[in-house]
């Protein structure tokens, strides 16, 4: 998994205002194409986990879907959000933009 430099920098800022030491970043199922992207803080360090940066964690099943993708940072508009760069695992977006299909491996 790669992270651009600005997606970087914007997860340090957002651990150093908490008490985690990492994101975690989870591939769940939802949404109207079936899957969904989700990040969340990361208090605890599990020996499974794949870690980039030392900061962005994923678990096995995540990284295998992703380890070929980048964390990117986007503005658009008053919106700016991390999203999920050439992730090769996935087959389609829905119309929404929100959730995504992928054919699992």
């Amino acid at each position: 998994m790669q992270i651009t430099s600005t997606a970087l920098e914007k997860l340090k800022q957002r651990i150093t205002s908490s008490d985690a030491w990492g994101v975690r970043l989870m591939i769940k199922g939802g949404g109207c194409g079936g899957y969904t992207y989700e990040l969340s803080y990361e208090y605890e360090n599990n020996l499974a986990d794949v870690i980039y940066q030392n900061i962005l964690v994923l678990d096995t099943a995540t990284d295998q879907y992703l380890n070929q993708a980048t964390l990117g940072w986007e503005i658009d508009g008053v919106q700016a959000e991390f999203v999920i760069l050439n992730n090769t695992q996935e087959s389609g977006r829905c119309g929404c933009g929100e959730s995504f299909y992928m054919d699992k491996k």
